[in-house]
């Protein structure tokens, strides 16, 4: 994980709160975000959170908001849609290889959150 460069949706200061001072602290980052979002659309992007990965010499990943044009894959992106971009030095080079569809969603979110708190009450603390 040391190798990997991450930027947070918000501010790591934030991230020990309680779950009720995190949230009535959200709105302070909203003139940031918004202020983002208007220069990417003065270019004709639109921010999506992104995780890269490159296998170029070492490799290198990173994740983090990133401008992308509105028009692309990755700008196109509505709801909980996910989508995996694959680009090589050959075959996908110019037109890469898209794999998109609908992510979990809340629905299967929540029931896979509640079957791992239902697996993890049943661990005996002991073994």
């Amino acid at each position: 994980m040391a190798d990997v460069q991450v930027e947070p949706l918000y501010p790591s200061h934030l991230a020990d709160l309680p779950v009720a001072e995190f949230m009535d602290k959200l709105p302070t980052l909203d003139a940031a975000l918004a202020e983002k979002a208007a220069a990417a659309a003065a270019e004709g992007k639109v921010l999506r959170y992104v995780a890269d990965v490159s296998f170029e010499g070492r490799g290198k990943l990173t994740v983090g908001l990133q401008a992308v044009p509105a028009s692309s894959p990755l700008g196109t992106l509505t709801g909980s849609d996910n989508l995996v971009e694959v680009r090589t030095e050959r075959v996908y080079r110019d037109a890469p290889l898209v794999l998109r569809g609908a992510g979990a969603g809340a629905e299967s979110t929540a029931a896979g959150v509640l079957s791992d708190m239902i697996e993890l009450a049943a661990v005996d603390p002991g073994s």
